[in-house]
């Protein structure tokens, strides 16, 4: 167990330094250092598939956590379309699309609807830690990174949701008519939602009672496993009550921080103003200033503590998740299946471009989206990186499903292809134009 403790600390230090230093973005690192490690020592395994599965259910909630986080209740609602159509519509058209053109590519294997639609909606759930993870090295304008990233979080929410409640019945020999679709996933979002905001406001009411940035950090936690716990419990969609709970608690503490950061300033200009004018105040008035100040910026602080702490184990999350992918992938199947994969890969990739370029269309056709240039869409096109979600729906199959080692191939194939090869493009886009984003970045910080 320290040893791996060790591989794990060596490899994340490694992968971040390299990010540093290298603009290489830590995922592909981290996936390359891993896969090299097991290489050359293949006995050591730290999962079985069963214990794995659990394992990537079990960090879910803290990946999910640390990106909505980064999410604010204003930049949502500004984005409110923009974030529909990218998480909602474009994930649903391309499912469609895939059942269209499944028999094309997957004719031998006689694929019934309800296996297309899971395979399709494993290999479009997409990796938010992926993508901050590249943005983190660089300036990008916010109004991009807000699509990208919110377009990547609930994204996996609709993966889930379609794959949990529509692909798994009709796998399992449920017949599912489009009234039932629309019933089930109206009454799944409603009530992950309710579970959201019933957990994020409870956490928000524990917290008032501390003032310890640990005990915060706990209750953040705390908020956002009670929220996935009991969405699961009642069958509904964990991974957007978790979403939801972490941006109403957010939410709320971001504007009593505002109102803290508005006192910080009145305050330090009241101190300023007595400093420079020959008044003398009573010590009681200007220690009941003073100590106000203190609290109100040891409160922004801590804030701010916790999001890099949370951050933190995101990166450790990602970094085990990984590793431990590394450990239980079989080489041989995935050679075994490289056609299938190769073909899958570059499907889902054609599908994001276009869904992507129907959306800059859509966009820039109205004043209640955001205009979407050519280089906002190629960054879009390839913020589209895999990841943990889809091992987590992998495991999720039938037992028996005859076509599992397939799937298993082609999605463990897609997550290491697209988290190489769409990282790296990420990464030259963004350096080739790297002027014109900055200049995009500094005129909104203006």
């Amino acid at each position: 167990m320290i040893l791996t403790l060790l591989l794990l600390l060596g490899v994340l230090f490694l992968s971040i330094e390299i990010q540093k230093h290298f603009k290489i973005p830590s995922p592909i690192t981290l996936i390359l250092f891993s896969f090299g490690f097991y290489y050359l020592f293949p006995n050591m395994i730290l999962f079985s598939e069963e214990s794995f599965a659990e394992l990537v259910l079990f960090l879910i909630p803290v990946l999910i956590t640390s990106d909505a986080l980064q999410l604010k209740l204003t930049d949502l609602k500004k984005n409110l379309w923009s974030l529909l159509f990218l998480a909602l519509v474009a994930v649903v058209l391309s499912i469609l699309f895939g059942l269209v053109t499944a028999n094309t590519f997957f004719a031998s294997y006689h694929l019934s609807a309800g296996a297309v639609i899971a395979l399709f909606a494993m290999v479009l759930a997409t990796d938010p830690v992926s993508v901050v993870s590249v943005f983190s090295s660089f300036k990008i304008p916010h109004k991009l990174k807000i699509l990208a990233e919110g377009e990547s979080l609930f994204n996996d929410a609709t993966a889930l949701i379609i794959f949990s409640f529509i692909a798994l019945p009709l796998m399992n020999g449920i017949d599912i008519t489009a009234a039932d679709i629309v019933i089930v996933s109206l009454k799944v979002i409603a009530l992950s939602i309710m579970i959201g905001l019933l957990t994020g406001f409870a956490g928000i009411i524990l917290m008032r009672i501390t003032e310890d940035a640990m005990s915060e950090l706990i209750l953040i936690l705390i908020t956002a496993y009670t929220a996935f716990e009991m969405a699961e419990h009642f069958h509904v969609a964990g991974l957007l009550a978790v979403i939801v709970s972490i941006i109403t608690l957010n939410s709320i503490t971001e504007k009593s921080l505002k109102e803290a950061s508005r006192r910080v300033r009145k305050g330090k200009r009241i101190l300023d103003r007595t400093n420079k004018s020959r008044k003398i105040f009573s010590s009681r008035f200007m220690g009941g200033i003073t100590a106000r100040l203190n609290k109100d910026i040891t409160s922004i602080e801590r804030h701010k503590q916790n999001l890099n702490y949370v951050a933190l184990l995101a990166l450790l999350a990602n970094a085990f998740l990984f590793i431990s992918m590394a450990s239980i992938v079989h080489i041989d199947v995935l050679i075994k299946y490289s056609d299938e994969i190769l073909w899958m890969f570059l499907v889902t990739t054609v599908i994001r471009a276009v869904m992507m370029m129907k959306f800059a269309f859509i966009s820039n056709q109205t004043t209640k989206m955001t205009n979407i240039n050519f280089r906002w869409w190629s960054v879009l096109l390839f913020a589209g990186i895999k990841g943990g979600l889809s091992i987590v729906m992998l495991q999720m199959l039938p037992e028996g499903f005859v076509h599992k080692e397939l799937f298993e191939a082609i999605v463990v194939g897609i997550i290491l292809l697209s988290t190489i090869f769409y990282a790296l493009a990420l990464v030259a886009i963004i350096l080739y134009h790297k002027t014109l984003f900055e200049t995009e970045y500094n005129s909104e910080v203006h």
